[in-house]
């Protein structure tokens, strides 16, 4: 009997550890599992969320990612988060881009994989990967030695055609300047951030992915399942004990 009370002992006190995390879990369960349950009379689908924590969940950047660069004279070309932007207008998904190339009548924006074809309106023509390209990956845009543009990467360097359907290869001399980028005031980065954003993520998609552990990713989903695992345990537990205990017999009162 002796050795079998610290046994109990620690039983009854990893059930109590268990207890206490599992009704933190049930807590955020029932709290969301309510508001969620009446979504129309608390319009949580009318809230939108623009926490820059609760947005960077969502893979949506803040402004702090914004590279901006003069286009055209007067125009903007903004990079977000893999999305290029013509004055806050979404234009096509792309990485930073290494250069720009301004003509007429098409506009050339040159990134590490891709070129982007638009128009001296911005409007976009079409963008051709580096698999229908003389490269892999580019490395910078430069000019040559006559000005004419040159595209800079491991396995050589090429010149254009004046439509920018053939690349000739280039083994001259040439100049490269970085690309050089502004500073965007704070009513267009709001207006780029909305137009990036969507206007936020709605309270309603927050508490349902809190509900559910994927607010917070693999981390989240997996303390979900831990905390239900938890709550098996103890119900499988407690009822056990209970079973075992109904089941000793019965000390007869003493008289």
């Amino acid at each position: 009997m002796s050795l079998q009370l610290p046994r109990k002992r620690t039983i009854l006190a990893w059930h109590r550890w268990l207890g206490i995390a599992s009704a933190l879990f049930l807590l955020s369960l029932s709290i969301t599992g309510l508001a969620l349950n009446h979504t129309e009379f608390l319009k949580l689908d009318q809230v939108q969320i623009k926490s820059s924590v609760i947005l960077n969940r969502y893979g949506m950047a803040s402004g702090e990612s914004i590279d901006a660069y003069r286009i055209h004279q007067s125009d903007t070309l903004a990079h977000l988060n893999g999305q290029l932007f013509y004055n806050n207008a979404p234009l096509a998904s792309a990485s930073r881009p290494l250069g720009i190339i301004e003509g007429d009548p098409i506009s050339v924006v040159a990134t590490e994989t891709q070129l982007i074809y638009l128009t001296t309106e911005g409007e976009f023509i079409e963008s051709i990967d580096s698999n229908q390209l003389p490269y892999t990956t580019l490395i910078a845009v430069g000019t040559t030695i006559d000005g004419s543009p040159l595209l800079i990467s491991a396995e050589g360097n090429w010149t254009p055609d004046a439509d920018w359907l053939e690349f000739d290869r280039y083994q001259a001399s040439y100049n490269v300047e970085p690309l050089e980028t502004i500073t965007l005031d704070e009513a267009n980065a709001n207006t780029l951030l909305d137009a990036f954003q969507g206007g936020g993520v709605s309270l309603y998609r927050v508490l349902l992915d809190l509900h559910s552990g994927r607010l917070f990713g693999w981390a989240g989903r997996t303390l979900m399942d831990l905390s239900a695992i938890a709550i098996i345990i103890l119900i499988t537990s407690g009822i056990g004990g209970w079973l075992r205990k109904s089941r000793r017999p019965k000390t007869p009162p003493i008289s």
